[in-house]
Order: structure tokens, then sequence, then C-alpha cells
């Protein structure tokens, strides 16, 4: 119970703009401290929850809304429990590739316009910008299409954290390929080193494997195996041995 004594500290606090005022352990506020509340204009909420438990969900809650964000144009799924971004130019087919990988038994999250946010400081959670439309995809020649209406609900996810960046493009007799991976690439999203890809695409390449390979060797890099690395590690080895030494030499110039 207040006592009378205590009452100008209870009307000092409310002379702060407080957005509401709650009670836990289902504590039951008495008549004169919501008296006081109403006057000030506060709201008086009460939860039986304890003060610790009440607080954390409350953390929670306000480190998703004001959580850093930022949009992106690609499709983002769930390939193997991995969560990847295909990026890319327009028309180098990231909805085709989404759309086998659904075909695949892998999930949907979003088509077209990603909305990234970084939660923690080091997660990022990537779902629709638009709620409404997320879960449809525009295939070129064949217009809009309901994922969940075609492939059911197990093909789509709300959200998915954002593991791998893809990106799609032209292939380049040109350029230079990572044909050994033992390079790690990353891409900066909203303070957060994520790894990246760039997979050439051209008539022969079935892409969809290809990023259920990666996916799959993600997964095992999250485990501490490396095969890039430990390949390498096995032609050092075999390079050392007397086997290589005898091929390279031949067997007269070792002995």
């Amino acid at each position: 119970m207040l006592q009378e004594n205590n009452l100008d500290t209870v009307r000092k606090l409310f002379e702060y703009q407080i957005p509401c005022c709650v009670f836990t352990h289902n504590v039951e506020p008495s008549q004169i401290f919501t008296e006081i509340a109403d006057s000030a204009g506060c709201p008086v909420l009460q939860t039986d929850l304890e003060s610790t438990e009440f607080s954390s969900r409350l953390l929670r809650i306000f480190s998703d809304i004001f959580a850093p964000r930022q949009s992106m144009h690609g499709v983002l799924v769930e390939v193997y429990g991995i969560g990847i971004i295909i990026i890319g130019d327009s028309g180098v087919g990231k909805s085709e590739t989404a759309l086998e990988l659904i075909e695949r038994g892998h999930r949907l999250v979003a088509d077209d316009i990603v909305e990234i946010r970084c939660v923690n400081g080091n997660t990022l959670l990537g779902k629709g910008a638009n709620k409404i439309i997320s879960h449809h995809m525009e295939i070129r020649g064949l217009g809009i299409i309901n994922i969940q209406q075609l492939y059911g609900g197990g093909a789509i996810r709300e959200q998915k954290e954002v593991q791998l960046v893809v990106k799609l493009e032209e292939w380049d007799a040109n350029k230079v390929y990572d044909r050994l991976g033992t390079k790690q690439n990353t891409v900066d999203l909203l303070g957060v080193k994520v790894p990246a890809l760039e997979i050439p695409v051209k008539p022969g390449r079935n892409i969809p494997i290809i990023l259920e390979t990666a996916a799959m060797n993600e997964r095992l890099k999250s485990m501490g195996y490396y095969s890039a690395k430990d390949f390498n590690q096995n032609v050092l080895k075999w390079i050392e041995s007397s086997e290589a030494q005898a091929a390279y030499y031949g067997s007269e110039d070792i002995y």
C-alpha cells in the first residue's frame, strides 16, 4: 500500500512521459496509484509473468522492432536448412532457379524484394518486404504464380536466417572463376560478413544442383570441415610421399 508521504514520489514519477506502467507477478495496483496514473494519462497494465521473464520478452520484441534493416532485390530460399539469397541482373534466371529448388522439395521465403534485418548484432533474418505477395513468383512467359497454392504450405516459409549469398551472372569467358574454393569470399550486409559465391550461368549448367551442393558444403563448413582445405592438404601429403617422387623423378633417380 502507498503511504501518504510516498504520493509525492509517485506524482513526480508520472511527470515524465511514460508510455505505460506494468505490474508483474500479477500484483494489483492500489486505487491511489491508478488514480494518479489516470490523471497523468498513463496506461497501467498487469501480467502474471515474473519481472525477469517479462523483461527478456520485452527486450526480444524491441530488438526485433528497432533492428537495422535493408531491402535487397533477389530471391530468398531455404535449401537443406541453409538460407540462400539469390541475386543477379534481371533476367539471369533467379526465379527459375528458385522454382526448380521448390520443385525439388526446398522452400521459398521471398521473391523479388527481400527485407533483411540484423538481430542481436550478428544474425541476419530475411523475409518478404510485402507479406501479401512474398510467396508469389514472376516467371517470364508464364506470369505470376502462387507457390503456396501450387506446392502447399510446406513449400514456403515466413522468414529465414541469411547464411549464404549467391550471385548469378552470365558466363564471361575472359573472367577467372574460383575453381578450388580455398578462398572464402564474403559480402557485408548491415555490418555482418556473409559467405558469398559467384555462379556463372550458361546453357548446360544445372544451377539448382550447384546451389544444393553449395548449401550442403556450407553446412559442413559450419561443422568445421572445409572440403577445399582438406583437398589441398591431401595433395601436399601426396607430393611429399615417395609415390609422388617416384612418379616425377623415376625410381632410379630417388635411390
